[in-house]
């Protein structure tokens, strides 16, 4: 059988009448979904124009993030808007977790009517935006005061919640001694997977409630080198030595609470600065890169006035009572008096000193 060396084939592109009405139909669509946009926009604009604040009530520490969030970008916070990137310098890492507070406690809003032409957008029937682009504002004041006499009230405020407030402590601390290491592990190819990274975190964290973040520096900084040492070893590739850097740290910081070592503390790089939130802790509790988090639980507690509150008195009565009858049995009054006011004086709390002196009194 010959076959013809040309043969009719179906058109796949449309005719000019038809591909104009389909063209017709498109920018129809397209407007309508324009026009719906906007509508939505203005409603949601209409809705957080009426959102109110009362911020006597707010939380210590989310009036803290406030003040801190203030400084990373004035005049911006109390005068118009603010984007995303305009917040980098509030701390030094987690910056969008520390956001993420003030949005969810309803502190900052989103303005689209602010917003540059694409930040929202339609995808398929939702509208998507574009993050980075989005412009913030402080939530009006129940009491109708401006932007800038709400901060200075808060400037003033007397804190009395110490859970609250340590907690952001460890929070921003966490974010310092987690971008101390982010730095070291760039800076030796050693890349970490999240897993890993939620791993240290937790780990630090917990290691903070004893240890400065200065004291931690140095920690990631000796494990980041033995694991890039690790790295050159036959047998072990770079990823190899990476996955050892959660256990090492883990394991390191189990070896100076068991064998009583004293961590060095190490200087803060100039590249990485402590951010406004740092700043804000510092003058409020009196607290840096050196400082403890035994000694800062402390600090926190007089603020507040939780150190010498009934309940905590109370608590203390019979460890006190126990504490004294040992000494007294011992006969090493004088020396536990003397030991107590040391331990005191290195920033440890009342109930700290006395477990410390009971437990070498019984050993």
């Amino acid at each position: 059988m010959t076959w013809p060396d040309a043969y009719p084939q179906r058109s796949t592109k449309l005719c000019t009448l038809c591909q104009n009405d389909h063209d017709a139909i498109a920018l129809e669509a397209k407007k309508t979904k324009a026009a719906e946009l906007e509508r939505q926009l203005a409603e949601y604009v209409r809705k957080q124009s009426t959102r109110t604040v009362d911020y006597s009530a707010v939380p210590d520490n989310q009036v803290v993030l406030l003040l801190a969030l203030d400084r990373a970008v004035t005049p911006r916070l109390t005068n118009g808007g603010f984007r995303p990137g305009d917040c980098r310098g509030l701390a030094p890492r987690y910056v969008d977790d520390f956001m993420m507070q003030l949005r969810e406690a309803g502190l900052v809003l989103d303005d689209p009517s602010k917003a540059s032409l694409g930040t929202y957008y339609w995808e398929g029937d939702e509208i998507w935006v574009l993050r980075d682009q989005v412009v913030y504002r402080l939530a009006p004041d129940v009491a109708s005061r401006r932007a800038d006499e709400v901060i200075r009230n808060l400037s003033d405020r007397v804190y009395t919640d110490a859970d609250g407030l340590f907690n952001l402590w460890l929070d921003y601390a966490v974010a310092d001694v987690m971008r101390y290491l982010d730095v070291q592990c760039e800076l030796y190819n050693h890349d970490l997977s999240e897993q890993e990274l939620a791993e240290i975190k937790s780990t630090m964290r917990a290691a903070l409630h004893t240890y400065s973040v200065s004291q931690l520096w140095s920690v990631a900084w000796k494990v980041v080198r033995d694991a890039a040492s690790l790295a050159n070893r036959e047998y072990y590739n770079r990823p190899k030595a990476a996955a050892t850097i959660p256990g090492k740290i883990r394991r390191n910081l189990e070896k100076v609470q068991r064998e009583s070592i004293e961590l060095k503390t190490w200087s803060r790089p100039e590249q990485h600065p402590a951010g406004t939130l740092g700043m804000v802790l510092g003058e409020i509790l009196g607290v840096d890169e050196d400082t403890p988090g035994h000694r800062v639980s402390s600090l926190v507690a007089w603020l507040t006035g939780q150190a010498c509150s009934p309940s905590v008195e109370a608590a203390l009565d019979e460890p006190i009572r126990e504490l004294m009858t040992l000494a007294l049995s011992h006969d090493v009054g004088s020396s536990v008096m003397l030991r107590f006011a040391e331990l005191i004086r290195a920033g440890h709390d009342v109930g700290f000193a006395i477990e410390e002196i009971g437990e070498a009194l019984r050993s």
